[in-house]
């Protein structure tokens, strides 16, 4: 008598994956750097005018904390969104920061500057305008 194959049993139907349904696309962050590289001229200078005033409402009321972790704290903030700040000057009364951006159309700049105790400056620089807002 010949030895009798090995019984297999039927593969059980593998059930197709699901389309991946896509996602509704996000809007970027209020203050994203494609908000300031995309938007219009009155647009961009609502955003610096829009960041001025949060600046400067959250330097109005430092209790429990300094106006130096304030500005670090918003820089840090901006930086997760996209924007590569750099402190590049830094005094127990100012705080500058810098991001700049080479694009195919140019050169843009966002440069923060915050004084104690709550002044601040809020500028988009292009190679052909330049946005400012303070408070």
């Amino acid at each position: 008598m010949s030895p009798r194959p090995p019984s297999r049993k039927p593969r059980p139907k593998q059930k197709e994956p699901k389309p991946k349904q896509k996602e509704p696309k996000k809007p970027p962050p209020h203050f994203a750097p494609s908000a300031f590289l995309n938007g219009s001229p009155e647009a961009v200078q609502q955003l610096c005018d829009e960041l001025a005033t949060l600046a400067a409402e959250r330097f109005s009321d430092l209790t429990g904390t300094t106006w130096q972790t304030v500005g670090n704290s918003l820089a840090q903030q901006l930086r997760a969104i996209g924007h590569d700040l750099t402190n590049f000057d830094e005094s127990p009364e100012l705080q500058d920061w810098q991001a700049t951006f080479y694009h195919p159309r140019g050169t843009f700049s966002l440069l923060l500057a915050f004084r104690a105790p709550h002044a601040v400056e809020v500028t988009w620089r292009t190679d052909d305008w330049t946005y400012t807002a303070s408070r």
